[in-house]
């Protein structure tokens, strides 16, 4: 009989998305942070400057990450045909999920700037975003077992180690990606419409603020 602490991961990882849309409606309805009449630097602004530095770096992390590793995940279960270690993944377990919670305060920064306001929704969306990397972990080790713990061993969850010299060897001198930067970028066109989509809805509700 499954654990009650197997079910809430079930349950999670099955309904993620509609998690992270109430998330993003919570955040809707949170006052925005307006842009400023004349040309000065007001918390909207800094937080617009902070979201482009992290929505850039998710992108790149997010098509890196894509270039290693085939189909990821996004229906209701875990799959994975093969444990990969090389490229991103040879210094961090979880680049996506880093990538994700990029875009998520990056989306947050750009509706509420630099403020206080920032703060709970940063801490609820990386708490749900290492809690699906630790269900993620299990997954994996169920699957691969030994390769996974050995991998696991010297690879952190989040944040890599300094010294790259202690990172995971793949032999990625060897190994090259599976697809180009474009190849990579295209096959998460999913992920930049949405990302797309959700900062126009932002620009709208504070050109409303702004005009009402």
């Amino acid at each position: 009989m499954p654990s009650a602490k197997h079910a809430v991961s079930t349950f999670m990882y099955r309904f993620r998305g509609y998690i992270l849309g109430v998330i993003a409606v919570a955040l809707v309805c949170a006052p925005p942070s307006l842009f400023p009449e004349q040309f000065c630097i007001n918390d909207c602004i800094v937080g617009v400057f902070v979201a482009s530095l992290l929505y850039v770096a998710s992108a790149l992390l997010r098509v890196r990450s894509r270039q290693f590793i085939g189909e990821h995940t996004r229906g209701y279960v875990h799959d994975a045909d093969a444990l990969v270690t090389c490229g991103p993944y040879s210094l961090v377990r979880h680049p996506l999920y880093i990538s994700n919670t990029g875009f998520a305060l990056g989306v947050a920064f750009f509706h509420l700037g630099a403020s206080l306001w920032t703060v709970p929704f940063m801490v609820v969306v990386i708490a749900f975003e290492v809690f699906l990397s630790q269900i993620e972990d299990r997954f994996l080790e169920q699957k691969f077992g030994d390769v996974w713990r050995a991998w696991a061993l010297k690879t952190p969850a989040v944040l890599p180690r300094l010294s790259v010299s202690r990172a995971f060897s793949c032999d990625s001198v060897h190994v090259p990606p599976q697809r180009t930067f474009w190849q990579a970028f295209f096959a998460d066109s999913s992920t930049w419409l949405w990302l797309l989509f959700c900062n126009l809805l932002l620009v709208l509700r504070k050109l409303a603020a702004f005009y009402v």
